[in-house]
């Protein structure tokens, strides 16, 4: 489970289901761990949201269907202070460690 601005996300559908029933709230989305990414979902499994080298980025679907990636906080995260920002995304990238690309 993934935690950014007091929102959970889940791995799988089993993990989202078990949240329901667990002190500390419900998960809000899911994510996906890529090789050099981690996408983030919402609870319909539309992606809202990546993570690359430790920056947290929203992604916005275009018309023709590709997605757009800003430096913008998905809103299911909502705002948040920059410094408590960058240290959900340490955690996360402690958890799931991606490989540097240069």
């Amino acid at each position: 489970m993934i935690k950014l601005n007091n929102v959970k996300f889940a791995e799988n559908d089993n993990e989202f289901t078990d949240s329901l029933f667990q002190a500390g709230g419900t998960c809000s989305g899911y994510y996906k761990v890529n090789k050099r990414h981690i996408v983030l979902m919402d609870k319909d499994k539309n992606r809202i949201g990546v993570i690359v080298n430790n920056v947290l980025g929203k992604a916005t679907k275009q018309d023709n269907g590709k997605y757009w990636y800003s430096y913008a906080t998905p809103e299911i995260i909502g705002d948040y202070d920059y410094t408590q920002q960058q240290r959900d995304i340490a955690r996360v990238y402690d958890q799931y460690p991606m490989p540097v690309r240069y």
